[in-house]
């Protein structure tokens, strides 16, 4: 698994860079207009928001416990962090990296530190986070559902490279939920076939979380 995480890591960062079709960053009108908020097709601005509720949602599994409970020597708060802005291009090392053959006993030393590692993963484990972030995701799904036009967003994916990437970083984040699902399922003795409810992006994940146990270890 953690070769088909890198391989996929770099065929993304190859695609994005060299084939990725449509209008480039500089010239793309629908990502200024994205990143200003001022985009008047409501699925355009759906997704994009999407893609900012996911890195809290991969911060809720990864955070709500330390790496040394999850038995790995690999920290996950960078990763995180930078996913806020790179999207899959920052999980994906993440995830290959602290596949199974790298999840052992030894703690990393490279880490927030026990006191902030306390306090965020009970934020990452409080149930009213999952509810805020469930009902932002179904408040701004019902408002593209009612409002938007998928065509429109269509002929964007076609002529920008930008949604063309936004498109593709949310199917793959979609994908790593699985993922994530799955590992933090074994990890606290639940059905692993929990895992499957990754394919309902966002929504999913937010079930499996708000039907955990609130736990810090």
């Amino acid at each position: 698994m953690r070769w088909i995480l890198a391989l996929t890591w770099l065929a993304f960062i190859a695609y994005a860079w060299f084939w990725v079709p449509g209008q480039p960053l500089g010239s793309d009108p629908v990502f200024k207009e994205l990143v200003t908020l001022q985009s008047k097709e409501p699925w355009l601005l759906t997704v994009f928001s999407w893609l900012g509720i996911y890195p809290v949602i991969f911060a809720c599994l990864l955070f709500r416990k330390s790496a040394k409970a999850r038995g790995t020597r690999v920290p996950a708060w960078p990763f995180v962090l930078l996913s806020f802005g790179l999207g899959a291009f920052a999980l994906l090392p993440y995830f290959a990296w602290s596949s199974p053959t790298n999840r052992g006993s030894r703690y990393e030393r490279f880490s927030f530190g026990s006191h902030r590692e306390s306090g965020i993963g009970r934020v990452a484990a409080h149930k009213l986070t999952h509810v805020v972030l469930l009902l932002l995701t179904l408040g701004t799904g019902f408002y593209a559902v009612t409002q938007g036009h998928p065509d429109v967003y269509m002929e964007a994916f076609r002529e920008s490279s930008f949604v063309h990437i936004m498109t593709m970083d949310f199917v793959i984040l979609t994908l790593l939920s699985l993922i994530a699902l799955f590992r933090d399922a074994s990890d606290n003795r639940r059905f692993r076939g929990w895992a499957v409810a990754g394919v309902i992006p966002l929504i999913g994940p937010l079930i499996y979380l708000m039907t955990s146990r609130r736990e810090w270890v």
